[in-house]
C-alpha cells in the first residue's frame, strides 16, 4: 500500500493530467470557437472553472508535502499552467494557419 506521501504525489500527477487536457481544450476553443449557436463557449467557461478547482487541490496538496505555499503556486503556474496554455495556443494558432492556407 501507498503511504501518504506517495498518495499525495499520485493524485498530483494525476490532476496534472487533467490540467494538461483541460487548458488544451481551452485553447482549442479560443482558436476554432466552432459555428454561431455552439455551446463550446459554455463548455469552455464549465472547464475553467473545474481547473481552478483542480489548481486549488492541487496546491493543497503541494503544501501538505510541505513546499511553501508561495512555491506551490509559482510551481504550478509558472512551472506548469501558464507554459502549456501558451504552448497549446500557438500550436492552434499554426495549425488554424495552415489549415487557412491549405484549402485542400
Amino acid at each position: 500500500m501507498f503511504t501518504q506521501p506517495q498518495t499525495f504525489i499520485v493524485s498530483l500527477m494525476f490532476l496534472s493530467g487533467l490540467l494538461f487536457l483541460g487548458l488544451n481544450f481551452i485553447a482549442h476553443s479560443m482558436v476554432f470557437p466552432g459555428p454561431k449557436g455552439s455551446k463550446r463557449k459554455g463548455y469552455m467557461l464549465i472547464v475553467t472553472v473545474l481547473l481552478a478547482l483542480l489548481v486549488v487541490q492541487q496546491h493543497r496538496l503541494m503544501v501538505a508535502l510541505e513546499f511553501p505555499p508561495a512555491a506551490a503556486q509559482q510551481i504550478i503556474l509558472i512551472g506548469f499552467a501558464v507554459p502549456v496554455f501558451l504552448l497549446s495556443l500557438v500550436y492552434y494558432r499554426i495549425k488554424r494557419s495552415r489549415l487557412e492556407k491549405d484549402p485542400d
